[in-house]
């Protein structure tokens, strides 16, 4: 009977020992070195998760495709990243839904630009008909691409691109001429401005791209609160930055290696710009999709409701 009691408590103990475990794991987010991911950086020095009463971890990765890898395989919790990865990822079996835009909830913020080479003689963009352009192909940055070049006129035969998924290559090639025009975002961009890149067009004008933050379902559905806490902690931060963006000129320079040439500089077209938490609009998804469909990436686009949570910001 004594032994009974004694493996009864035991396993008490044990079951209560392991539910404490979880409680104490932290929600990892993965965080590409981006000026997007500004406000969650700005949310952990500032302290706001803990006083929110919410563990997070911010997860560094070099590659989208790492970001990806890791919260398929559920080393992460949940991302900053582009509507396009997040309807690959659930056509993929891995299922994450939205709960707020990042960047691009109006048409300043984020911004991914077309730029020529030094020294190319391309001076306006009616030059790059015809003209190989680098780019990362199946990606949003593709996607940016082509609504900005069709509606300035270019026909789809007349719009040519040459793949480099590497964006410091894409850079480079860029600045040495082995590509005569290239689409880059910010700080990259900025950046090869600085060093005589000419500007053709950005996205400022009509709101193309729009980066989300994602989380994977099951996280949802098990801690809905904590998730909740996070994008207040986040609201925060973007007030911050919002009232002195040169405030955090650190955290850009050490998490999204942004340049000090950049930092300084107002000679180029990068600006910080945040807006609260706030939900896609359905023709935000739903104008993402259907180019998707049409480049073979989706047999068939999802519904609103299967990409984007709202209990999060409309509990």
């Amino acid at each position: 009977m004594r032994r009974y009691i004694y493996l009864l408590v035991l396993s008490l103990v044990l079951l209560l020992a392991g539910c404490a475990g979880e409680e104490a794991r932290p929600i990892r987010l993965g965080m590409l070195p981006i000026t997007d991911n500004l406000p969650f950086w700005v949310a952990e020095e500032k302290g706001y998760f803990a006083q929110l009463g919410v563990k997070v971890k911010l997860v560094g990765f070099d590659s989208a495709l790492k970001r990806d890898a890791a919260i398929t395989g559920g080393q992460i919790d949940g991302a900053l990243g582009d509507i396009l990865a997040v309807s690959l990822l659930n056509n993929g079996g891995t299922k994450v839904k939205i709960v707020s835009l990042g960047q691009g909830v109006t048409a300043e913020e984020g911004r991914f630009s077309i730029l020529a080479a030094p020294n190319s003689n391309i001076t306006s963009l009616q030059d790059l008909k015809g003209v190989g352009i680098g780019c990362s192909l199946k990606t949003i940055q593709e996607y940016v691409l082509d609504n900005l070049l069709t509606s300035n006129g270019f026909r789809e035969e007349e719009i040519k691109k040459i793949a480099i998924p590497d964006m410091s290559l894409r850079f480079s090639s860029l600045l040495e001429g082995s590509v005569k025009a290239a689409i880059l975002p910010d700080p990259l961009a900025a950046l090869a401005e600085t060093k005589g890149a000419p500007l053709l067009l950005d996205d400022t004008q009509e709101n193309i791209s729009q980066t989300v933050i994602y989380f994977r379902e099951d996280i949802l559905k098990r801690d809905t609160d904590a998730v909740r806490k996070i994008m207040r902690a986040y609201a925060q931060a973007v007030q911050d930055i919002m009232a002195d963006p040169d405030a955090f000129n650190n955290i850009l320079a050490t998490k999204a290696r942004t340049p000090e040439e950049v930092l300084v500089s107002k000679e180029h077209g990068m600006r910080l710009l945040f807006s609260p938490p706030t939900l896609p609009g359905e023709d935000q998804i739903q104008r993402v999709q259907q180019w998707m469909v049409r480049r073979g990436l989706l047999a068939r686009p999802f519904a609103y409701a299967d990409l984007v949570e709202s209990r999060v910001l409309n509990p």
